[in-house]
């Protein structure tokens, strides 16, 4: 009993990373119908930069808020310079684009920082936490935290400020947000913003477990990918659930079933995403579209 509830501590631990970066892929997709390949890509861009500023100096806490402010800065760029010229071209389209800007980020970071594998001391020390014998690792118990206040902090800008509101209106239905006054363009720059600043987040958080390397987030990505079907890409809040959910069943199944020890977890969120698009397309929190003739 007490391996199982430390799995399970453990799948939830990775999975707060994977739902960060599931919620980030989700406030895009709300916004402009694109599904961000490149998403993964940015949260590495981020922790390599936080990662340059601590090997020059700096504090990690000071690092940190200056990577973060720089990746929000990036994705509010990407969407004016590289996403609006085609955001009504079509899926295929948007599609395209995401996978050009995910070769492009992978090849200019393996250019500045080239392809060898880096490590990123843990901020939060090299010690353990738990009661009895189920412990966990003081960088997996911050790094959650880490990215679970964050996550709140962008729950609470959605639910209680008038920008948040203007963000759902916008990804809602921005037409009827653009009668009313709401500068949509802004707003989907700003939606942009913080899928980066979120993204920055998980990604400098997983990066001490992780190790730092230009595709240390392709897998988590997928496994993010997986979540945001399973919560429903319309759902902020269910994005962050299914990231949990396939943390920890990744765990689990990488500990109890045999072969799918590895690497081959991956097939779990594959097998998540085959499920839900085949019973359930819209997610388990997401709703159907429907159109009215």
């Amino acid at each position: 009993m007490t391996e199982f509830i430390q799995q399970i501590l453990a799948g939830l631990a990775a999975g707060v990373v994977y739902a960060g970066l599931a919620l980030a892929l989700g406030v895009v997709f709300q916004g402009t119908g694109m599904l961000n390949l490149a998403q993964g890509e940015l949260a590495t861009l981020s922790a390599f930069g936080a990662w340059s500023l601590v090997e020059a100096g700096m504090s990690f806490w000071l690092a940190f808020p200056a990577a973060v402010l720089l990746s929000a800065a990036l994705g509010a760029a990407v969407e004016r310079v590289l996403v609006r010229p085609v955001e009504g071209a079509g899926p295929m389209v948007l599609l395209a684009a995401g996978a050009a800007m995910l070769l492009g980020l992978n090849a200019l970071i393996a250019l500045v920082w080239d392809t060898d594998p880096k490590t990123f001391a843990s901020p939060f020390g090299a010690s353990s936490v738990g009661v009895g014998e189920i412990r966990l690792t003081s960088q997996q118990v911050g790094a959650a935290v880490l990215v679970l206040v964050t996550m709140g902090v962008i729950a609470a800008l959605f639910r209680f400020t008038p920008v948040g509101l203007k963000l759902r209106a916008v990804a809602t239905n921005p037409d009827s947000a653009r009668l009313l006054g709401v500068r949509t363009g802004r707003m989907l720059a700003l939606g942009w913003a913080l899928a980066g600043a979120v993204g920055a987040v998980a990604g400098t958080a997983a990066a001490p477990i992780a190790g730092l390397s230009p595709e240390m987030m392709a897998g988590p990505l997928l496994l993010a990918l997986a979540a945001a079907t399973l919560g429903g890409m319309t759902s902020r809040g269910g994005a962050v659930v299914g990231g949990l959910i396939i943390g920890v069943a990744g765990s689990l199944a990488s500990r109890y079933v045999p072969g799918l020890g590895g690497d081959l977890q991956l097939v779990v969120p594959f097998a998540v995403i085959f499920a839900v698009l085949l019973l359930r397309p819209q997610g388990l929190f997401g709703r159907a579209a429907t159109v009215r003739a």
